[in-house]
């Protein structure tokens, strides 16, 4: 018998090529049986998006073989506890932008396999069975009286559905407003439709159906089951996989194409205009800042464009009666040459994230994943901090600042935004813990971001500052360099 042994590399190679072609939910390729993840995400009101909370601080049942904690935060929480901070980045495997934008998906437990191609078919999926206990029917009860509704992603298409509705028990109608007639039911049967490309082996919609025929009385001591019916449909609409998202936009908004040529053409007119515009003041300046360096010079041996200045006898006015004020240095020149620099830093990153948005065609939509914009916009605050260093050197610099300052200068550039940042979030994240909402920002987060700022900002901020002094001539003056 013939053995064939081949060099660990190539083993490495052929493993690597066969991870490669498996289907799963990063590249959203499935092929008949995969597994297709259903995540939840979060809940709270539907009057207020911005208050939301884990989707299992709610008692729904959840599956047996996630690391869900014993104790979840309540929404009525009034006490701070410490626990929820150390352990709130152990809990899920989550980006620094999915993190911020409050999106912390678990895992939901259901079973739901890819069907095979052009099948149509409908699996329950039973979830559980529990017995209400009193606390748990008033979590349900205040749910359904402040209307919470709860978001859950499939492929990463959310979907939305409400957790129950105030029902009249004399007509057995949905009501919707409060009344104390009224009782709170909760919807225990969802149906989740989804609409598939068997050949391509992707899913292009996801639609949630709570049947208003399972709404069940909140109460104590009751049993409720709760069921999920998964139907797979083939794919009849004129959506495609690279259209899916189109559904999710506001179409009266995004109905009308944009005119490309039509605003290149009046960008392009505008900086036309200002570049001449620019150039008549900057020869005007020119002129008058040298005839006052001339004058206050007292040089009485000059020749040429020089001679002819100070022979013109124009009237003082403008500008040029404060001369002297003019070309003052600042009193604080270090706090106004940090600001500078500050405002530069966070000018370049909103350009750099409209230019990314405008280039979405190359990379993809930013709003066709929940952690891009705001993981981009880290991103580029993080890279500009260069920007912020530059400006603020080079300001510090041209005005004449005094060299045991500079220092000064370049430390206020790099810490004055990101303590600003760190005070403000810093008070929000503290009342977003103690009142237990899904923003809350993990420990672990708050040292990827310090790292960040550590191991990116600190050093291209300095590499930025010694740039920007090395960018104006030490014998230089801010009068002679205008």
């Amino acid at each position: 018998m013939i053995q064939i042994r081949l060099p660990p590399l190539l083993l490495l190679l052929q493993v690597l090529s066969t991870s490669l072609v498996l289907a799963d939910e990063s590249d959203h390729f499935y092929k008949p049986g995969d597994v297709v993840h259903l995540w939840v995400n979060k809940i709270g009101p539907y009057s207020n998006p911005q208050e939301a909370y884990e989707y299992y601080t709610l008692p729904y049942c959840h599956p047996k073989n996630e690391a869900h904690e014993e104790h979840r935060p309540e929404i009525d929480a009034d006490a701070f506890n410490i626990k929820n901070v150390l352990t709130a980045g152990k809990r899920g495997e989550w980006s620094i932008g999915e993190v911020l934008g409050g999106h912390k998906l678990r895992g939901s437990g259901y079973s739901i396999f890819f069907p095979k191609e052009g099948k149509s078919e409908t699996v329950t999926e039973k979830e559980c069975t529990k017995e209400l206990s009193a606390k748990e029917a008033a979590l349900f009860e205040k749910a359904v009286l402040e209307r919470y509704f709860y978001q859950l992603y499939l492929d990463d298409l959310p979907v939305w559905g409400m957790v129950g509705e105030l029902v009249d028990p004399k007509s057995g109608e949905i009501m919707s407003e409060y009344s104390e007639n009224h009782q709170a039911h909760i919807y225990t049967h969802r149906t989740l439709v989804i609409n598939y490309d068997g050949d391509s082996g992707r899913i292009i919609t996801v639609d949630l159906i709570s049947a208003k025929d399972s709404l069940v009385p909140i109460k104590p001591n009751t049993k409720v089951s709760f069921e999920l019916d998964v139907q797979w449909q083939p794919n009849t609409s004129d959506l495609t996989y690279d259209t899916r998202f189109v559904r999710y936009l506001d179409s009266a908004f995004f109905a009308h194409t944009i005119h490309w040529f039509s605003l290149l053409n009046s960008g392009m007119m505008v900086l036309f205009l200002l570049g001449i515009l620019s150039f008549i003041l900057l020869r005007t300046l020119r002129r008058d800042i040298l005839k006052a360096g001339m004058a206050a010079d007292g040089i009485d041996d000059i020749e040429g464009e020089g001679a002819s200045l100070l022979a013109s006898e124009e009237e003082q006015s403008g500008w040029k009666i404060l001369s002297t004020e003019v070309f003052r240095v600042p009193s604080f020149l270090p706090l106004l040459s940090a600001l500078l620099g500050s405002g530069t830093q966070v000018l370049t990153t909103m350009i750099g994230v409209v230019v990314f948005c405008v280039l979405g065609p190359l990379h993809g939509n930013v709003y066709e994943s929940r952690d891009e914009l705001l993981s981009t916009m880290i991103y580029l605050f993080t890279l500009c901090t260069i920007a912020a260093g530059y400006v603020s050197g080079r300001t510090f610099k041209i005005w004449g600042g005094k060299h045991k300052y500079w220092q000064m200068t370049m430390v206020l550039t790099l810490v004055m935004l990101p303590m600003f940042f760190t005070a403000v979030f810093g008070i929000l994240n503290t009342l977003s813990l103690w009142h237990g909402t899904i923003y809350t920002i993990p420990i672990w987060t708050i040292l990827k971001l310090a790292a960040l700022y550590g191991c990116i900002s600190l050093p291209l901020g300095v590499f930025g500052t010694m740039l920007g002094r090395a960018s104006v001539s030490s014998k230089g003056h801010h009068v002679s360099l205008l």
